[in-house]
């Protein structure tokens, strides 16, 4: 959710990463730039996605201490493009429709373990030692829009286009740390005491459907062998936001302070809102992308280039819940740093992304396409200013580069079928781990650890993806869009 050009529409402008705001998108022109719809010649075409093999893999080196490794494989087959335009005969008017998953991401990491070792000051000998992680975060953000576009002139065209985005988001993170002795009886100086089991716990969980506004605007200019596009994003407009959860509890027990030898009082914070008591949003921001096309040799190479410039994003609350004082004891609560417990921040920093492309024409049916792309994160080093003490969505900042390629065929001239694939790439070192089970202590007063050791900036994290595109666009009145019609 951290990325914007994280696109698999299965279609032509997979194939060129998204290097088609200038033209050659295909039924996807109603998202990368409306103008270039009124490349379509004459009749109507029905584009969809026949399947999608998607498949990442998530590797985080360190992340729960010295050698605990957490692995996550996410695997997805799901059409998630449908796309409908039409053309009359001898009109300057183009219209689209259009369904797209702009963006889907499945993470899942779990990890447990147990072993026996000497942690707890009040018992003699070691204890059993088990901590668990747990984390899962399900984003997708499906647009539904439609799209209208005109030719001003032979050379210059402008297009307009709405979205209706609905954003779900599923997101839970939780850890335990508990020590206890596997025997029920303690002995402290001959008298028998009941054992008791030192905890550290955390669990949050936030779950809404976000549904927004989002508008495109787009121009094309077409002048010999050069092509030039220009489309202008709104930031989204919000609408209203359903099926609204949110909880998050920390507790602690039996804890020594090494400092006295006195136990620590025991506490539990929790809080958790349904429904409209507690308040979601999610903003997308206002972007302006630009681009050309060159025929190096007309009719059978193309040179592709696309820049997005994403704005920032000014912190806010993505999740607003009133503040409440019997979230825990009152000693605890007025000790508490961030009385907002339950309330989340987000915010983004600016962003730009480019892409490049290159075609060629193996054929008079048969085209080969590739391209690369940036996609850079958008939370990195990013200041939450007023809001740095809220609660955050805990995900990954590594920046992710694409390359595409895969082939076009013209099948009976009014079938056009893409199949092809993707290999994506990131990374990141140097982070702060997410927690430390290797060498743990009770208590730690400087940086209040609890039943964990120190986090340290050894974390790495690295990702891979594959994903397989297979398309189809249909023609149903023999012409094919101006853009491919030396095919015919």
């Amino acid at each position: 959710m951290n990325h914007y050009w994280t696109l698999n529409f299965n279609s032509e402008s997979s194939l060129l990463s998204g290097a088609v705001v200038a033209g050659d998108a295909g039924n996807a022109s109603i998202y990368f730039n409306p103008a270039t719809i009124s490349e379509i010649e004459k009749g109507s075409n029905l584009s969809f996605a026949a399947s999608l093999f998607s498949w990442g893999i998530y590797s985080y080196r360190n992340a729960l201490g010295d050698d605990i490794h957490l692995n996550g494989t996410n695997f997805n087959v799901i059409p998630q493009f449908l796309s409908y335009s039409v053309r009359s005969n001898d009109s300057k008017l183009s219209f689209a429709l259009t369904a797209i998953t702009r963006l889907k991401e499945n993470i899942n990491l779990n990890y447990y373990n147990s072993r026996a070792l000497d942690i707890l000051l009040e018992i003699p000998g070691k204890e059993n030692y088990s901590t668990s992680y747990g984390y899962e975060l399900n984003f997708i953000d499906n647009w539904i829009g439609m799209a209208g576009s005109y030719d001003i002139s032979r050379h210059f065209k402008v297009g307009a286009s709405l979205f209706v985005s609905i954003a779900q988001l599923n997101y839970k993170n939780q850890y335990s740390a508990v020590a206890f002795s596997p025997s029920d009886t303690l002995w402290v100086n001959g008298v028998p005491n009941p054992s008791f089991v030192a905890e550290s716990s955390y669990n949050e969980s936030y779950r809404f459907n976000h549904v927004r506004l989002i508008g495109k605007l787009g121009f094309s200019y077409v002048a010999d062998r050069w092509r030039f596009g220009l489309n202008i994003t709104t930031e989204s407009f919000p609408l209203f936001s359903v099926k609204n959860e949110a909880l998050r509890t920390q507790r602690v027990s039996d804890i020594t302070n090494p400092e006295n030898g006195e136990f620590l009082n025991g506490y539990m914070i929790t809080n958790g809102l349904i429904g409209n008591d507690v308040n979601t949003s999610l903003k997308y921001p206002r972007s302006v992308s630009a681009g050309f096309i060159y025929d190096v040799k007309k009719g059978k190479k193309r040179l592709y280039f696309t820049v997005e410039y994403f704005s920032k994003i000014e912190p806010y609350r993505m999740v607003d819940a009133p503040i409440r004082d019997d979230i825990t004891s009152s000693i605890v609560y007025d000790r508490l740093k961030n009385k907002d417990w339950l309330s989340v921040a987000d915010a983004s920093n600016q962003v730009v992304n480019l892409a490049v492309a290159y075609r060629w024409r193996l054929k008079n049916d048969l085209l080969f396409l590739n391209g690369f792309r940036t996609d850079f994160n958008n939370v990195k080093y990013v200041n939450y200013g007023d809001l740095n003490d809220l609660n955050k969505i805990n995900t990954t900042n590594f920046d992710i580069y694409h390359y595409t390629a895969g082939f076009q065929f013209l099948v009976l001239k009014k079938y056009q079928l893409i199949a092809g694939g993707e290999l994506s790439f990131g990374y990141d070192t140097h982070l702060e781990q997410v927690a430390n089970f290797t060498n743990p202590v009770e208590y730690d007063p400087i940086d209040n650890r609890i039943l964990q050791g120190p986090l340290k900036n050894d974390m790495s994290i690295y990702y891979f993806g594959f994903n397989v595109y297979l398309g189809i666009t249909l023609n149903f009145q023999g012409k094919r869009q101006g853009r491919t019609e030396t095919i015919q």
